[in-house]
């Protein structure tokens, strides 16, 4: 609710109201005084114009009090009664009771204007109070329904100003140390969008008497009802929104939140119960940061709990045991995803049920039940451990070993059990499998034609078969209780030397704890001198959680019959496998169907197939498609007992590529001469096939790029004497044939001036390995002398040593002129200042000379002296004529200059520069106007004004990692727009400002003149043109040229230079 406004005084329509009512009491008055005497003395006429003028002047007096105010309705009544007296008296017509009337009407027109004026103010201080009632509504709102604390302060802030009431309102945050605050938000009647720079909240913390520090320090209240009754110190300030305030702090606990501020531009805004709410509003703020702080803590909690939660569950799912929670009532309360794998069951068709009557076997139920009833009720203690089994879905009996946990609540009874159970089923068939085994094992031991025995862990004999009675020639009974090592027998190796009884493969099983597999030996009877050949296999068998055997399992075959056919065979056999497997090629045996039946393992190693694999497969399955016809040829010819020779083949490999293969084959004959095998030696190819092709494409690709670069390139052996150049080298050196230049020694093409110097470059080859960058003058085989600039490398063999000398060499003839060119300017630049100071240095006193000898010879003088004063002043005036040409020389000439193109002379510029580019890796990208119109200009000095900055960009990018230069040109106010940057080291400040001074350069000595850029700027200044720099320390360089185009039409798109990039 907002206060009622009424309009200014002179604008109300009430105005005319009281107005009319005021001229008709003064009318009324007049026509009273004026009236017949019969009339005027008539007592009722008189009671009834008093009557009258009375109640008008208390309508009136009324109606300005509701509108304007007691002050405004006090002296309107004033302004008519006072007057009217005044006549009366003036006019002798004032009586006594007329002033008493007046008295009266005076005090009934105060009277109502008191009662309208108070009434008038209750009415106000009811709407105040309403408003700022529904201001706390509002704010209580925000409070219940925002949950963001930045939102809150906002909409608190802006809803203190909505009403008009208060101009600013403010909430500060305190500082971590209690002692001041921070304001963060703000809100300013009429100016919803004003920054935080500007706000008056700032001005605040300022203000006369400190009411803000005086709030921050009492943790109470304060209310200024007006700021302009305050001292003003020196550090205070007034501010236009702040004429009275109030600062209620907000407190959050033990410690101080922060400070709400409300300002009004009026005096004694704030009454006493608008106190008590804001300070009620500044609670209701404590109290909404903390709901908001604790919601937002409490959904920090939420997420950390759902977070521990699902990580409880994820560990619940990885477990591999079943994890089961039944509760008080036999329900499952949790299972996890182990659990409901063994049962079968979906996790949801679990949760809920009644464990007992779903997943326990039907002849099980009613005493586990039972169990269960008397563990939860206390009578009866939780075992730790047991073994039982569940009712999977599909009707089958899992046997699990569970581990139970009681879980207890707060009072420490027994709400719930923990199960972790163990799947043992397969363990309990294992059991019940290895009860049958050792039935059948026992049968076995006693029958098996191997001999067999038990050796305890002191290599004690404990246990003997049959088979191995006989093998040792001795009753059980004598075998039993007697150490293995006993000398009643020798233990001899394949080859028949004496087995040592450390090496006996008993007792190497039982301490090393391995398995000992095949060994052939011989146990020699030392009383009857028989040996028995043995194939042994000792196993060393262990306990649970022991690492050391406690007996040795060991089997012996008797081979003794077949010793000597297999010491043959393996003779035999040695022979034919070491070449089989050591061979470098693949040999591969296949029957008369191609079927492979052996080969050796060098086919994985080139096809990557094992032999395994191969073994039972068909040849031609790893034949390539397009020689499988070739090669069915070819195996019929084998069976015919043909023998192939180098054929060449392509065979596939396991990853589907192809290898290329030499083959060459041959035929196993049976005792009849029948074919009973073909054998292939398979030799790979692939390699060196691919080499040669690479080494046939990588010679024409280097013959292309030796021939195809623009540098000219020469080899030259170790002497130095040319042995190979590229095509560049012979149109360098005007030649038509290799054979003008190759077999000559390189000296030869080195300028008798620089010579010295390139022989001693070659005679350092060695310790340089190369060079970069050597600038020689060299002499066609027809005499003329060119500028190159040579870089080059030594090639050296596998072992280090030097093989030669290859060298790269570019044309800089037309470069190193334009630089004598520039150097030239450079030095008549220098003469013309010399120059100019002379000139005008004698000028001066030539000017005297010839102006006095003027003088002299106006006057009548003797004819001997006349003739020496003529010759005087003739030889001035012909020392002037000297300065004049002096001062003509030193002076710069204007260019002569006619329409070009400047695109074009930039590219003329690049061209000329494209080779140090590519030497020292700087990229130039061009950004050219096509459509830029033509410019008044001297070609020549254009290019030199370009070459000079593009030489200064190169030179200080010659450290740079990644070099580049970029060109643009632009049209803008009739003015063609060069610019030149470069990504190098900038220009500090403070040379930026000399940077076009003559004689001013940042280069090491002997680099520069310090004319380049002064040049430059005298040849922009004399073409009407302008020239300037911008650049920054670290971040490059750009020159920007302005040159003014020429009043002539401009150049088509068809005869501008394409854009290029370098």
């Amino acid at each position: 609710m907002t206060k009622q406004q009424f309009p200014p005084l002179f604008k109300d329509k009430y105005f005319t109201y009281v107005a009319g009512l005021s001229v008709l009491v003064i009318v009324l008055g007049l026509y009273t005084v004026f009236s017949p005497p019969d009339l005027v003395q008539n007592s009722n006429w008189q009671l009834f114009t008093t009557s009258v003028e009375a109640a008008t002047t208390i309508i009136i007096i009324a109606i300005a009090t509701w509108r304007w105010g007691f002050r405004v309705s006090m002296f309107w009544a004033s302004g008519i009664l006072i007057p009217g007296m005044l006549v009366l008296v003036t006019l002798n017509l004032f009586k006594p009771i007329t002033f008493l009337l007046v008295l009266i009407t005076l005090g009934a027109s105060s009277l109502v204007s008191l009662i309208i004026n108070n009434h008038r103010r209750v009415i106000s201080h009811e709407e105040n109070l309403n408003q700022i009632l529904s201001m706390i509504r509002d704010i209580s709102h925000h409070i219940t329904h925002i949950d963001n604390e930045e939102e809150l302060m906002e909409r608190i802030c802006e809803r203190l100003v909505y009403a008009g009431r208060y101009q600013v309102a403010w909430i500060g945050y305190a500082t971590p140390d209690q002692q001041m605050v921070e304001p963060r938000y703000h809100a300013v009647y009429g100016q919803p969008h004003l920054s935080a720079e500007t706000c008056p909240a700032h001005h605040c913390l300022h203000l006369p008497g400190e009411p803000i520090q005086q709030a921050i320090k009492s943790r109470s209240l304060i209310v200024v009802p007006d700021i302009h009754s305050q001292p003003i110190e020196n550090y205070a300030t007034h501010c236009q929104y702040c004429r009275s305030l109030l600062c209620s702090p907000i407190d959050f606990g033990e410690e101080l939140l922060g400070i709400l501020c409300v300002c009004s531009n009026k005096p004694d805004v704030f009454g006493r119960e608008e106190i008590s709410l804001l300070r009620e509003v500044s609670q209701d703020i404590s109290l909404g940061v903390e709901k908001i702080r604790r919601r937002r803590e409490l959904a920090r909690t939420e997420i950390r709990l759902k977070e521990e939660r699902d990580k409880a569950q994820l560990y619940l799912d990885i477990a591999g045991v079943i994890i089961v929670v039944l509760n008080e009532d036999e329900t499952v309360a949790q299972i996890n995803k182990r659990g409901c794998q063994i049962l079968g069951y979906e996790y949801q068709d679990i949760l809920g049920q009644n464990w007992f009557e779903n997943f326990i076997p039907g002849y099980r139920r009613l005493i586990k039940r039972s169990m269960y009833k008397q563990i939860i009720s206390g009578k009866t203690e939780l075992p730790e451990r047991y073994m039982d089994v569940v009712l999977t879905k599909d009707g089958q009996e899992k046997v699990i070993l569970w581990h139970s946990t009681a879980i207890r609540s707060k009072n420490g009874q027994m709400s719930s059990i923990l199960y972790s159970g163990e799947d043992v089923t397969e363990l309990k068939h294992t059991e019940e499998a290895l009860r049958m085994s050792e039935e059948k094992y026992h049968t076995l031991f006693e029958t098996m034609a191997q001999g067999a025995i038990y050796v305890d862990n002191k290599g004690i004999i404990i246990e003997t078969n049959p088979a191995a009675n006989t093998i040792f020639g001795r009753h059980e009974s004598e075998l039993l209780g007697v150490n293995i090592a006993d000398p009643i027998w020798t233990y001899v190796h394949e080859d028949g030397s004496i087995m040592p009884p450390g090496e006996n493969p008993v007792i190497a099983a039982l301490k090393t704890g391995k398995a000992i597999r095949n060994v052939f030996m011989g146990i020699k009877n030392n009383l009857s001198g028989e040996i028995r050949w043995v194939n042994l296999f000792a196993l060393p068998l262990f306990r649970i959680n022991q690492e050391n055997s406690y007996m040795v399992y060991t089997t012996f075959t008797d081979i003794s019959r077949l010793k000597n056919a297999r010491d043959a065979l393996t003779r035999s056999e040695n022979r034919y496998r070491s070449i089989f497997e050591t061979a470098a090629s693949i040999i591969i045996s296949f029957d008369r169907n191609g079927i492979i039946n052996d080969c050796n393992m060098r086919i994985q190693e080139i096809l990557g197939y094992t032999p395994a694999e191969m073994l039972g497969t068909n040849f031609l399955d790893i034949i390539h498609e397009s020689f499988r016809d070739e090669v069915r040829n070819h195996i019929a010819s084998l069976n015919r007992g043909d023998i192939i020779y180098n054929k060449d083949c392509r065979m596939l490999h396991k990853d589907g590529q192809y290898r290329d293969v030499m083959v060459n084959c041959s035929t196993l004959l049976d005792e009849h001469g029948s074919v009973l095998n073909a054998i292939c030696i398979i030799s790979d190819m692939t390699e060196q096939k691919q080499t040669h092709y690479a080494l046939i494409a990588s010679e024409e690709k280097i013959r292309s790029m030796f021939n195809g670069v623009n540098e000219g390139i020469a080899v030259m052996d170790t002497s130095g004497y040319v042995t190979e150049i590229n095509q560049t080298m012979l149109k360098m050196n005007n030649c038509t044939s290799k054979d003008q230049l190759i077999g000559r020694h390189a000296l030869e093409f080195v300028s008798l001036k620089d010579r010295d110097m390139a022989r001693s470059y070659m005679n350092q080859a060695d310790s340089l390995n190369e060079i970069r960058n050597l600038e020689l003058r060299c002499l066609r085989p027809d005499g003329t002398e060119y500028f190159s600039q040579i870089s080059g490398a030594v090639l050296r063999g596998y072992a280090g040593e030097i093989k030669g000398i290859i060298i790269l060499s570019v044309d800089i003839t037309e470069r190193k002129q334009i630089e004598q060119q520039l150097i030239m300017t450079d030095r008549m630049a220098s003469v013309g200042e010399l120059a100019s100071g002379l000139a005008h240095e004698i000028n001066n006193p030539l000017t005297g000379i010839v102006g006095f000898s003027e003088l002299l010879l106006m006057n009548e003088l003797e004819e001997s002296i006349k003739e020496d004063v003529q010759t005087i002043h003739r030889e001035a005036l012909r020392a002037a004529e000297v300065v004049r040409n002096l001062l003509t020389f030193a002076r710069q000439q204007p260019p002569t200059r006619k329409a070009g193109d400047i695109n074009l002379s930039i590219h003329k510029v690049l061209e000329l520069r494209k080779h140090d580019h590519r030497i020292n890796n700087i990229r130039c990208i061009t950004e050219l106007d096509p459509d830029l119109p033509r410019v008044m200009l001297d070609f020549f000095q254009i290019q030199q004004v370009l070459i000079n900055i593009i030489i200064n960009a190169e030179f200080f990018l010659r450290l740079k990692e990644h070099p580049q230069i970029i060109i643009k040109t632009s049209q803008h106010n009739k003015h063609v727009i060069i610019s030149i940057s470069d990504n190098g080291p900038g220009i500090s400040p403070e040379n930026i400002k000399r940077i076009f001074d003559p004689f001013f350069t940042t280069k090491e000595v002997g680099k520069g003149t310090g004319l380049g850029l002064s040049i430059c700027h005298g040849i922009i200044e004399e073409h009407n043109g302008r020239i300037s720099v911008e650049s920054t320390p670290r971040n490059g360089t750009t020159f920007r040229i302005e040159l003014p185009v020429a009043d002539i039409q401009p150049l088509s798109t068809a005869e501008t230079p394409n854009q290029t990039a370098g």
